[in-house]
């Protein structure tokens, strides 16, 4: 346990000495960069320290605390003092360039604290707010920084007090320079977006040309505002700059002004070094580079924002194309004057005319609905932009109607209303509900012809006997009546009228049984999984209703079977709902009832119908298919009497299996396959 203690106090110690190394290295490739950078715009120094017009430094001091952190703002401190002692042109005093290093250090701090607060997200510069933040905390920090700055020198009499006011406006506008130029650009590269946003449909020939086209027009700018000695006063020609950075920023977004303006801010030092103009005339050009800077990169944030928005407007506007176009109903918008403004590509489909038929057309023919727009501003919900659904009849090209579900939703658009339709054609459901309530009404219909032939045939059976017995005992009375000759008339009369009642009672029973014997099924070839599904649907909703779940379970490859469709799905009907009743009868927790379907040999197949009810009683068992026995309080007792007459009817057997905790019940029916051999 101490060994791997002091192996975990070994990794410690070396990851904490890595932290620092990189630290270091960072800290120390900052310091670089920021003395070369110091060192390469030391020029138009005022009183021989680093009060000069333009101070990219700055810029990259105040990016590398942004991204990097506070932590390393003695690195900023320290960078500032090996300037103020090495690049200085007169002596400082240690304590003045101590001074001043920890103002710069601890001001920059501050305003890197302030913008990554302000910029949440992130320095994302291509957001107009993120470039105007940027711009105000700068030009309020640098005036904090120069003005303290400069009195710190002025204390120590390197700056007199009679230059105080110059040094600290030179001052503060070299750091906003130096700010507005280098740290958009190096913040974006921070960020990973240091490339310009080209047109998709540009092609790298012409990216080129324009590039090297663009670095043209800066470049004549340039001459023309600085290298042309025309007169003394540079705002009449600085406007040419704006030209070439307008072009690049609405082109290119944030990215190309940032790119632009440092160039424009290096040519500019360079021609107004390389002509030695005065001191006063480069801060005057300084103040229009601030001025032209501050308007570029607003420019290019502007540009980028609106770049990003038509991009994503424009994926918005593809995705919500492909939805509608893959949607199956027809979505259409209307106008308030029940003008079609656009249509997908189901609404094609369904009113069968093309887009440019649809588009334009009055949505009142097509609904064939003159009062259409007042249905829908009844329909609609203006307040929540929900709408209401409601049946209509289309009119397709044809002449041909249709019935519809229609849906409508209203917004407003430019002072007007305008409406989106959802049509979704209900005529092959219509045309499934006609055709599951005839099936209802056939299976209903047989369930009824059923329990009266059963009930007839038992009625018949028991019947019969004492029929009979009557006809018989009616018979021997006339017989010896005749015989005796001495029976009033009317009781002769009575005798013959219990006959002929009882013979007519007889036939009239026989008559019935006949008929139901002799009905013919219609037998065709159906799948066992069809039987079992539709059965299991019919008995779904009831099931529901309970909270009772049926699963269906059926082996693989099973034959088809020769049966009267209706018949067995009545019969499987009648003992799903006898498990729903003996579930909630029951009142079970576990409410299941499962199908199952095997094949048995090569010429039957097993359909099982199990519950987790009560199962079914001992004293019951045996006569559990007899007519009219029953365990329901209301129950007839017929159903599995007559569901067992049917099977066998089919060549098939219906029996109880008997488990330990609820019903199994077990039908048997022979393939179509077996069928064909067995009458072969």
């Amino acid at each position: 346990m101490m060994q791997a203690l002091g192996l975990g106090l070994e990794a410690t110690d070396v990851g904490r000495a890595h932290r620092v190394r990189m630290v270091a290295t960072v800290g120390a490739t900052y310091i670089a960069a920021y003395l070369a950078l110091d060192w390469l715009s030391f020029s138009y120094a005022l009183h021989g320290i680093g009060i000069t017009p333009w101070d990219p430094s700055s810029g990259l001091t105040l990016a590398f605390l942004i991204t990097k952190g506070l932590r390393y703002t003695p690195a900023v401190a320290l960078a500032e003092l090996l300037s103020s002692e090495c690049l200085a042109l007169v002596s400082v005093p240690l304590p003045a360039a101590v001074g001043g290093a920890l103002i710069v250090s601890g001001g920059y701090a501050l305003a890197a604290l302030i913008l990554r607060r302000l910029l949440s997200d992130g320095p994302n510069m291509n957001r107009s707010r993120d470039v105007a933040s940027l711009i105000a905390v700068a030009v309020f920090a640098a005036g904090a920084i120069a003005f303290a700055y400069v009195g710190v020198y002025e204390i120590y009499g390197v700056v007199p007090w009679a230059g105080f006011t110059e040094a600290v406006f030179q001052y503060w506008i070299g750091d906003v320079i130096g700010v507005v130029v280098l740290a958009p650009l190096l913040l974006l590269y921070a960020n990973g977006r240091s490339r310009p946003s080209w047109r998709l449909q540009d092609h790298r020939r012409r990216r080129i040309a324009e590039i090297v086209l663009q670095g043209l027009g800066i470049a004549a700018a340039l001459v023309v505002v600085v290298g042309v000695d025309y007169d003394h006063e540079p705002a009449r020609r600085f406007y040419l700059l704006f030209l070439p950075l307008i072009w690049i920023a609405t082109r290119h977004g944030i990215v190309g002004a940032t790119w632009a303006i440092l160039v424009i801010e290096g040519g500019l030092v360079a021609l107004l070094q390389v002509h030695d103009r005065s001191a006063a005339m480069v801060l005057t050009y300084q103040m229009l580079m601030f001025a032209l800077a501050a308007t570029g990169l607003m420019l290019g944030a502007v540009v980028t924002e609106r770049q990003r928005a038509r991009q994503a407007l424009s994926q918005a506007m593809s995705r919500l194309s492909i939805i509608l176009n893959t949607a199956s109903d027809a979505v259409l918008t209307v106008d308030d004057h029940g003008c079609i403004d656009s249509a997908n590509a189901a609404a094609e489909r369904q009113f069968g005319k093309s887009l440019g038929a649809l588009i334009g057309c009055d949505v009142r023919n097509l609904l064939a609905a003159p009062d259409a727009l007042d249905q829908f501003a009844r329909m609609a919900t203006s307040t929540s932009g929900q709408g209401t659904t409601s049946e209509f009849v289309a009119r397709r090209s044809d002449g041909s109607i249709s019935p519809i579900e229609l849906t409508v939703g209203r917004y407003a658009a430019d002072g007007n209303w305008q409406y989106t339709l959802v049509v979704r054609d209900i005529a092959r459901r219509r045309e499934a509900d006609r055709r599951s309530q005839e099936h209802q009404a056939e299976l209903a219909y047989f369930s009824r012809l059923s329990t009266a032939g059963e009930m007839a045939s038992a009625l018949a059976h028991e019947i019969n006997q004492p029929l009979t017995a009557i006809v018989a005992y009616a018979r021997g009375c006339l017989r010896l009546l005749q015989v005796s000759g001495t029976v009033p008339d009317m009781l002769h009369e009575g005798i013959n009228r219990i006959v002929e009642q009882g013979e007519r009672a007889g036939e009239i029973i026989n008559r019935l049984r006949e008929f139901m014997r002799a009905g013919e099924s219609r037998q065709t070839t159906v799948e066992v999984a069809e039987v079992v599904e539709a059965a299991a649907a019919l008995a779904q909703a009831e099931a529901t209703q309970n909270g009772i779940v049926i699963t269906i379970r059926l082996d693989k490859n099973l034959p088809p079977i020769l049966i009267d469709r209706i018949q067995i799905e009545q019969v499987l009907l009648n003992l799903l709902r006898n498990s729903t009743e003996a579930l909630v009868v029951g009142n079970c927790k576990q409410r299941d009832i499962f199908i199952e379907a095997r094949r048995c040999n090569q010429d039957e197949i097993e359909i099982t119908v199990i519950d987790t009810g009560p199962g079914i009683a001992d004293d019951i068992e045996p006569r559990l298919f007899d007519p009219f026995i029953t365990t329901k309080d209301r129950g007839m007792g017929l159903g599995l009497s007559i569901s067992r007459s049917i099977v066998e009817a089919h060549g098939g057997s219906l029996r109880l299996v008997t488990r330990t905790g609820g019903a199994r019940f077990a039908l048997t029916l022979p393939t179509s396959d077996g069928e064909v051999r067995q009458h072969g």
